[in-house]
C-alpha cells in the first residue's frame, strides 16, 4: 500500500484507482448503461497504465495537473462550494422569521431557535423524497406556526414563500473564481456536472440565478434520483451519465457528504476548504479557493 509521497502525492492516491490498475471495486456494467444512454464524447488525452507512468511524468508536469488534465469530467458540490449558500438561507431565514414575528409578536429570537430544530429534523432525508422546493419550506412554516399555537393562514404562509424566495434570490452571490474556472473548464472541453443535495426545482433556478446554466452539462440532485449523496447518490450519477468513476473529479465543501462519498464511489475527490491551507499531499487533497483549481488544469 502507497502511504507517503513527496511533490504532488495527493494526485497519485487520489487517482491511484483510476489510472488504469486494479481498483478492487467493481466497475458499472457499460453494455447495460449505454443501451440506455448515448455515450459522452470524450476528450483524447492520454491515459496513465501503471503507477511508474504516473510517477515519472516530467518535472514541469506535477501529477496533479496530469491528473486533472485525464479527466472528461469535473464535478462539483453547489451550496456553499460555488456560491454563500449558508449566508444566503440565513437572510432568507431571518427576513420569514421577522415577517412571522411582526404578525403574530412572537420574539425573533425563540422562532429562530425552534425554526432551527425543525429545518434540521426536516432535512434528514436530504430531499430525497422528491417534492419540490416550495413543499419543503411550506411544510416547515406550517410546523412553526404550530409549534407555538399561531393561526395558520394560507394566505400569510403564500407571503412568506414569497419572502423567502425572494429574499434568498436577492442574497445569492457566487463564489470567488467560480465563473472563471467553469469558462476554462468549458474551454478545455470539459465536461461539468454538479452534484448536490436540495429539491431539483431550487437547485435549477439557483445554477440560472447565478449564470452559471450555460456552463454545466448536467445537473443531479437527491431530490431527482431519489437517494442522499451518502447512500449512494455518485454510483447513480455515474450510471446515469454512462461514465467511469475514473473519468471524474469531484471538488465539495463537506467531508462527510462530498469527498467521502465520491471516493467510496471511485472517484477522486478534492476537498475545499476556505478555513485550511492548501494541501496537495496525502490522500485528502484540498484546496482553499476555486482559483486554486483553475491554476492547476
Amino acid at each position: 500500500m502507497l502511504t507517503s509521497f513527496h511533490e504532488g502525492q495527493l494526485s497519485v492516491i487520489c487517482s491511484i484507482s483510476h489510472l488504469g490498475l486494479p481498483s478492487g471495486r467493481p466497475v458499472l456494467n457499460r453494455k447495460n448503461i449505454l443501451a440506455k444512454r448515448t455515450p459522452v464524447l470524450r476528450t483524447s488525452v492520454r491515459k496513465f497504465t501503471t503507477l511508474k507512468d504516473a510517477m515519472t511524468e516530467p518535472a514541469d508536469t506535477p501529477p496533479i495537473r496530469a491528473v486533472l488534465a485525464e479527466k472528461t469530467w469535473f464535478g462539483f458540490d453547489l451550496d456553499d462550494t460555488l456560491h454563500e449558500f449558508r449566508r444566503a438561507s440565513a437572510a432568507a431565514t431571518a427576513k420569514t422569521l421577522e415577517a412571522i414575528s411582526q404578525q403574530y409578536g412572537q420574539p425573533v429570537n425563540a422562532l429562530k431557535e425552534e425554526y432551527t430544530n425543525i429545518l434540521r429534523d426536516k432535512t434528514l432525508n436530504a430531499f430525497s423524497d422528491g417534492k419540490a422546493s416550495f413543499e419543503y419550506r411550506r411544510e416547515r412554516f406550517t410546523t412553526l406556526l404550530e409549534r407555538f399555537s399561531l393561526a395558520q393562514d394560507v394566505d400569510f404562509i403564500d407571503r412568506l414563500l414569497g419572502i423567502y424566495e425572494d429574499t434568498l434570490t436577492q442574497s445569492l452571490q457566487l463564489k470567488d473564481g467560480a465563473l472563471s474556472l467553469f469558462a476554462t473548464l468549458k474551454e478545455k472541453g470539459k465536461k461539468v456536472a454538479v452534484i448536490t443535495e436540495g429539491p431539483q426545482d431550487a437547485q435549477e433556478r439557483t445554477v440560472k440565478q447565478l449564470g452559471l446554466a450555460g456552463h454545466v452539462d448536467f445537473l443531479a440532485t437527491t431530490n431527482f434520483f431519489r437517494v442522499s449523496k451518502t447512500e449512494g447518490l455518485f454510483p447513480r450519477v455515474l450510471e446515469h451519465l454512462g461514465i467511469q468513476p475514473s473519468d471524474m473529479v469531484y471538488i465539495g465543501d463537506n467531508p462527510v457528504r462530498d469527498t467521502v462519498p465520491a471516493r467510496e464511489a471511485g472517484i477522486c475527490a478534492i476537498h475545499y476548504n476556505e478555513q485550511a491551507e492548501t494541501s496537495l499531499e496525502g490522500p485528502s487533497p484540498q484546496v482553499k479557493s476555486l482559483a486554486e483549481i483553475e491554476a492547476l488544469l
